[in-house]
């Protein structure tokens, strides 16, 4: 373990020596690795679901026990004391950003402390309230080259465990030959159990990723996107949004939605159907993530046609022409349907209809993004964006939908801050990773365009051989000479031209929010901005 720096702590009156740790070790195995790496946190059993093996996670529900040095050979025999087949894996957490109100174990007993106020000698694990990001994760080590081999092999079998973007090792430090002789749980002091917010986290994980695939589509996509990963919405400015996206800064913050309710006199007719849209396009998100984590029967598609029926049963007339119809068309989805996605798309022309109708016809976040359609507008797509991650939350997202760990990392970070945020526990997780920028934002300003954007335009449109080009040819004067050879023509002209090629911004916008990018061509647009 690396060096720490020391703090004079007072006990009884004695002064002992203290440090503050910086790294972590939590005792697990294979199988809930997968499981926490595809989550995208650490966390209690309860977030398991029934595919948790028990570990040292289950000891004290509601916290993440973490080793300051060498693991005791009790918890990693307790890791795989469930099945022949698992195997012991030791994850190491860097916990340089950690503040919060943590409890420190020894041989005699448990007490609650400021984690800030570093820990003694004699106090082996640090007890901290759930959820961790994984982005926390500095290594993970396995007890053979065999068994690290295999891991990877049962990794790749998932569509969401990037164990590969994480580094691992074999028998690091010797932590499994060194483990030490000593009973786990170190001590019996009780530590009370805590409940865990996750099911509000991991739907705002899928939105957040979600959004990040179609904020290419334009300025009110890139809103969408910037407000899902802003900690801080004064950072927001006052654009004038649909109220649709203006609920999205609450929701993903904590669940609650900050909407002007319909029915306002003040309001015009059309404020009032955009601001009934808006609540009936976020009670129906909130209803999608509870069946979600129930696993209730029906399908997601149940779920809306539920609260449509609803609403077509309230009082109020203006709602209940318009969501019977609305209900009676999706209906048709989920059989023989009297009319075609397009068609319904012209019968019902609002955000939300679009947005449900989508979802109807693409069952899951990757078929979502594959559709395509000239009738669905860029309010529509973010909407169905929104309902789709909820549906799937973080957790079901194939990988290709989690771009790669920088993006991943940023995303599990705001899911544990999220979690910490509405269960009160005081933990602190530090500022986190920088958001994602879409390229849409990137080449925004395009009045304003320097040279670098000027050139990642240039590279981007020949890539994917957009017709956006033009080329000025600045000749010099003298003569110039015309040859045809066959069919082949050539003018010679004195000295050498300035040939300059240009991008028009308006129609490379324009296919920007169409385009389809290969991961490779994005990585290298970034690079030339320096990401």
């Amino acid at each position: 373990m690396s060096e720490q720096p020391e703090l004079k702590l007072e006990t009884t009156g004695k002064p002992i020596t203290a440090n503050v740790p910086t790294e972590g070790l939590l005792v697990t195995n294979h199988l809930n690795l997968m499981y926490m790496l595809a989550a995208g946190l650490a966390m209690p059993p309860s977030g398991f679901g029934n595919k948790y093996y028990a570990d040292i996670l289950g000891t004290y529900p509601g916290w993440i026990p973490l080793f300051v040095e060498t693991p005791s050979k009790d918890a990693i025999d307790l890791a795989t004391s469930e099945a022949d087949y698992l195997r012991p894996t030791i994850i190491q957490f860097n916990l340089s950003s950690l503040t919060g109100p943590v409890k420190v174990m020894s041989a005699t007993g448990v007490e609650s402390r400021e984690f800030r106020d570093g820990i003694s000698e004699s106090e082996r694990v640090i007890l901290v309230p759930a959820p961790l990001p994984m982005s926390w994760v500095d290594f993970i080590t396995f007890r053979t080259k065999e068994e690290k081999l295999a891991c990877e092999a049962v990794a790749q079998d998932y569509g969401n465990v990037p164990l590969l973007q994480y580094k691992q090792y074999v028998n690091r430090n010797r932590l499994f030959t060194r483990s030490v002789a000593e009973p786990w749980p170190l001590s019996r002091g009780s530590v009370e159990k805590r409940e865990v917010p996750l099911q509000h986290p991991f739907a705002a994980g899928g939105v957040m990723a979600m959004l990040q695939q179609v904020a290419n589509l334009g300025a009110q996509a890139v809103h969408a996107c910037r407000t899902a990963f802003e900690t801080d919405d004064r950072k927001l400015g006052s654009e004038n949004v649909h109220p649709i996206l203006a609920g999205l800064y609450g929701w993903i913050k904590n669940g609650k939605t900050s909407l002007r309710q319909p029915g306002d006199k003040a309001q015009h007719r059309s404020a009032l159907k955009d601001a009934f849209q808006a609540q009936i396009f976020w009670e129906s998100v909130d209803l999608l993530n509870v069946w979600r984590s129930d696993g209730r029967g029906g399908g997601a598609e149940d779920v809306l046609l539920d609260h449509l029926g609803a609403v077509a049963g309230d009082s109020d007339e203006r709602l209940q022409v318009w969501a019977r119809e609305l209900r009676d068309s999706l209906a048709t989805l989920t059989g023989l349907s009297d009319a075609t996605p397009t068609e319904l798309f012209e019968r019902h022309d609002s955000p939300l209809a679009r947005a449900m109708t989508i979802f109807f016809i693409r069952r899951d976040c990757a078929e979502l993004l594959e559709y395509e359609n000239y009738r669905l507008y860029e309010l529509d797509w973010v909407a169905a964006a929104v309902l789709s991650g909820v549906r799937d939350g973080w957790m079901q997202l194939p990988l290709a939908l989690r771009s790669d760990r920088a993006f991943s990392d940023t995303v599990c970070h705001r899911m544990a801050q999220i979690s910490h945020q509405i269960a009160g526990s005081e933990i602190e997780l530090g500022d986190a990773p920088p958001r994602i920028r879409p390229l849409w934002e990137m080449f925004e300003d395009s009045g304003n365009w320097k040279a670098r954007e000027k050139s990642a335009a240039l590279t981007l449109a020949r890539a994917q051989k957009w017709d956006c080009v033009s080329t000025n040819i600045r000749l010099g004067s003298g003569e110039y000479k015309l040859f045809v050879r066959g069919s082949t023509l050539s003018i010679r002209v004195p000295g050498e031209p300035t040939i300059a090629p240009e991008v028009d911004p308006d129609r490379f916008f324009e296919l920007l929010s169409t385009a389809r990018l290969d991961a490779s061509l994005e990585a290298k647009i970034r690079k030339q901005f320096g990401n």
